[in-house]
């Protein structure tokens, strides 16, 4: 009987005959079609991902089975996590995906390291862009219990307040806001939402409020 060759391609097993194969090969086993619009990476021994190209042929003879993802995109974006560099195939990047993509363990917090800037810790469910010239670095620390502090936008200008769940009234005060005045979140796609009186809020790093004028008809 001839032996088969165990790869998974973004988590789904496959059986393949042929100990030789080529990237474009593997983008058509998972149906990423068509292939030159994906960007297929492999998982080495040391947990560092490799960016594999359209021709370039991999040999499944190892010990192990094969681990491979794709990403739809059209270019490479690097970032470094602990000294160690990885490829990414999108221009922005969430907490969630950092985690998986440089094996962080759940004990460890990732922080961003940005040049001239204050490092913040990322969180699971936030985003980092990527579309800077440089490449973008992380470094990673035991999770502490301790209060952690974050930088927050406020009226175009950089705060320092602590992480963490936060009424309005709560976060008017950390932020300096006059209680007179409303406070609204500020969203990825830049529109506004007041904030209720009473209402509850998670903190995370790099979010960004307004702070004006009570609007007429507002509680």
């Amino acid at each position: 009987m001839s032996r088969r060759f165990a790869i998974t391609i973004d988590g789904v097993e496959h059986q393949l005959n042929d100990p030789l194969v080529k990237g474009r090969d593997l983008l058509e086993i998972a149906g990423r079609i068509p292939v030159d619009e994906y960007l297929l990476f492999y998982r080495q021994s040391d947990g560092l991902l490799e960016d594999i190209n359209l021709a370039e042929e991999i040999d499944l003879r190892g010990s192990g089975k094969e681990v491979f993802s794709s990403v739809k995109a059209d270019r490479l974006f690097f970032l470094v996590v602990d000294g160690r560099r990885f490829p990414w195939g999108k221009d922005e990047i969430s907490g969630a995906e950092l985690r998986d993509l440089a094996r962080v363990p759940a004990g460890k917090d990732i922080f961003y390291d940005p040049k001239g800037g204050k490092d913040d810790l990322v969180e699971d469910g936030e985003t980092v862009s990527l579309k800077g010239k440089e490449v973008e670095h992380f470094y990673t620390a035991d999770r502490s219990d301790e209060p952690r502090y974050v930088n927050v936008e406020l009226n175009g200008d950089k705060v320092r307040i602590l992480a963490g769940d936060y009424t309005t009234e709560t976060l008017k005060d950390a932020l300096g806001v006059s209680a007179d005045l409303d406070l609204d979140i500020v969203d990825k796609q830049g529109s506004f939402r007041t904030l209720q009186p009473g209402e509850a809020i998670r903190v995370i790093a790099r979010m960004k409020f307004i702070s004006h004028v009570r609007q007429g008809g507002s509680s």
